[in-house]
């Protein structure tokens, strides 16, 4: 970026020495020779030039030479500076390049020249206008001598001489001390040598070159507060796939009466409303976001947005933001032509939803990398722009691990309900991760191809397939038993579309034996496909029930979510399924199983399991009265008390039909008291 400015630097010196001696007395040279030579000492600034061009700075705005003046308002009667940037009338930044050469008689002005230097800068920082001060440069270049790294000697209050810095380290001091006091905000310190191949040396790490351009471009294009600094670094830094907003960009100085708005807002919330623009100059369209409360919060949740895009805005799949205003109260995004919401009939077929997903995946994956997470993942914050899905509506982002500004602005509560993680209902700043955002995105794919909106704290799953699978792992109630971070949801969306998938009885079938052996593991894999598939009226009714109690129970217990879905399901089974009709031994062995499962859930004090368990068995005994299993439940019933009696009483009085097969119960004083009025209710309501 600035090798020309630092080559510049390099061989100063020594066209200087040579000007000096074509200008000499004897010399064969012409002034007009010499002149030609002492003009290229005008490379330096030029050098300066391109280096800021090149970083994003307009050449219109800078000016060289005699045209570099500050106004006379600044306190100067004449032009002090080398280099001056002015945009629209407004003096942005000044730079001044000056040099002290290593001879003898150039040492003696030393103090006058820091003198000068002091003095200048100090003018301009004394001018009273408080809207802007412009940013200052300082380069000076030192020749490199002897003379010039020898400590100087000075003489102490007794009269003895000692050893003071040299004029190269007393020139490093005075320039920290300017930077100190603010006199300069960018400084470069250099010497050369005035050799036939000079040599280039930077004192100081703080005062180099490179340092010098950073400073100086990034001074010019935040005082013009242009978004190129923040938003983008500079132009060079736009992305192709925004080409068509570039004069949005270039333009952008956050000032509202650069566009025109319609006067409808197309989107209104609680926080913000959106409305239809043009960029005034380029007739462009555009998107203008205005937060619509002064109040503290949506100011934060705009600069949020703002600050985010930082970090995203050149991603094709992040909706970037143009321009913005500098105290966050709108900002300047393309228009987009759809919402997922509007797009809805696409999405339910399988490729087009893929593409969403995967969209959504990339950006996503960014934004966890760097520590931000959403938390408001839904279909009306994925807009379309010129085919390509993007990710908008950053205003609850939850920051980096220690960047939070004010934990608890955004409230106990966060995101949008039904599409939200349930641990951002409890701790929305202390537990949202990566797997908060992955959640959000399987209810997003719940709705796509169900239409249904999901509702918070209800399961909602796409038909039996692949998709099924995908969202259940990646809603699952638990953080911890989701996706950990979006590759593994892409992996498993690619293992589940892409793995032949053989019949799901094939795959419970080898389970089972393995889970009847004792693993656990296939316990838990076995009755995951079960779930998963809630319309197989062969894995309900011939596989299912094989399973033995006491090895399903444990796996249950730790996915109650899965376990009543399950038992609803095998409950609806009871009239078999249109094409298979149930048979009486399959009736009673669904009975049994159920029964053995409220058993062990009893046992266990799993309390949620024994009752829909109880209440699946009863809807089978209820409608198949089979006398075999009633021979087991019969004794069992006699023997509960306690709370396990409190959670069966209910059901037997919620399924009548059931209930009076066991009606000589109904005045046995060794059964709870419970038990028998819910059998004699249903035996009086049967005579």
């Amino acid at each position: 970026m600035a090798e020309a400015l630092k080559e510049a630097s390099r061989n100063f010196w020594a066209e200087r020495r040579h000007v000096e001696r074509l200008k000499a007395p004897g010399s064969d040279s012409n002034m007009a020779r010499a002149s030609a030579v002492l003009r290229r000492w005008d490379h330096l600034a030029q050098a300066m030039v391109d280096a800021l061009v090149e970083r994003g700075v307009d050449r219109s705005w800078i000016q060289v030479g005699r045209d570099a003046q500050l106004p006379s308002a600044y306190g100067l009667g004449g032009s002090a500076w080398d280099l001056v940037v002015r945009k629209d009338g407004i003096p942005l930044a000044a730079a001044s390049f000056t040099q002290l050469g290593g001879q003898p008689g150039s040492m003696n002005n030393l103090n006058n020249r820091i003198q000068d230097l002091t003095s200048v800068a100090y003018s301009v920082r004394q001018h009273d206008d408080h809207d802007f001060q412009p940013y200052l440069g300082l380069f000076f270049i030192l020749e490199e001598s002897d003379r010039v790294n020898t400590p100087t000697r000075r003489r102490g209050e007794n009269g003895a001489a000692y050893s003071g810095p040299s004029h190269k380290q007393r020139l490093a001091e005075t320039f920290a001390q300017f930077h100190s006091d603010g006199l300069y905000d960018a400084i470069a310190y250099v010497s050369s040598t005035n050799e036939e191949n000079p040599s280039l040396y930077e004192p100081r790490s703080d005062m180099s070159i490179e340092g010098f351009i950073e400073g100086f471009v990034n001074g010019v294009l935040s005082h013009s507060f242009s978004p190129l600094l923040k938003l983008w670094g500079d132009l060079t830094h736009v992305p192709p796939h925004l080409d068509r907003y570039r004069e949005v960009i270039r333009e952008g100085r956050g000032i509202k009466k650069d566009y025109s708005l319609e006067r409808i807002p197309i989107e209104e919330g609680g926080q913000a409303a959106v409305f239809r623009a043009a960029h005034k100059t380029s007739d462009i369209k555009v998107a203008f976001k205005r937060r619509l409360s002064q109040r503290d919060n949506p100011s934060a949740r705009m600069r949020r947005e703002i600050d985010i895009a930082e970090l995203l805005n050149g991603h094709p799949h992040y909706m970037p933001i143009l321009d913005f205003e500098q105290d966050h109260k709108w900002f300047v995004m393309p228009l987009a032509e759809a919402t997922a919401e509007e797009k809805h009939e696409q999405l339910r077929e399988s490729d087009h939803l893929r593409e969403l997903i995967r969209s959504m995946g990339s950006i996503l994956a960014k934004a966890h990398e760097k520590g931000w997470m959403h938390r408001d993942i839904k279909p009306s914050n994925m807009l379309l722009l010129d085919d390509r899905w993007t990710l908008a509506d950053c205003g609850v982002v939850r920051r980096p691990r220690g960047q939070t500004t004010k934990i608890g602005r955004t409230g106990h509560f966060i995101g949008t309900e039904g599409f939200a993680a349930p641990e951002l209902f409890i701790k929305p700043h202390e537990d949202a991760t990566a797997a908060s955002d992955i959640y959000s995105l399987g209810r997003v794919i719940a709705w796509a191809l169900t239409g249904e909106m999901p509702q918070t704290n209800i399961e909602l799953l796409p038909p039996p397939g692949p998709w099924r699978n995908i969202v259940r792992a990646a809603t699952q109630p638990e953080a911890e038993r989701r996706p950990q971070s979006i590759d593994e949801l892409l992996d498993l969306i690619d293992r589940e579309f892409s793995e032949p998938q053989e019949p799901a009885i094939a795959r419970a079938e080898t389970l089972l034996d393995a889970a009847n052996s004792g693993e656990s593991d296939a316990a838990d894999s076995f009755l995951e496909i079960v779930a998963s598939h809630p319309d197989d009226y062969g894995l309900y009714l011939d596989v299912l029930p094989r399973l033995q109690p006491e090895l399903a129970v444990p796996s249950m217990s730790r996915n109650s979510r899965q376990a009543t879905a399950l038992l609803r399901a095998l409950a609806k089974h009871v009239d078999g399924d249109g094409t298979n009709l149930v048979q009486f031994g399959e009736a009673a062995l669904a009975v049994t199983w159920l029964h053995g499962i409220a058993i062990n859930a009893a046992g266990s004090n799993e309390w949620d399991l024994l009752d829909e368990s109880i209440r699946a068995m009863c809807e089978w005994d209820g409608n198949w009265d089979q006398w075999r299993p009633q021979d087991a439940i019969r004794p069992w019933l006699r023997m509960l008390t306690g709370d396990v009696a409190r959670i069966v009483a209910p059901a037997l009085r919620d399924y009548p039909d059931s209930a009076h097969h066991f009606a000589e119960l109904a005045n046995d004083r060794a059964v709870d008291l419970g038990i028998r009025q819910a059998i004699r209710a249903a035996t009086e309501r049967h005579q």
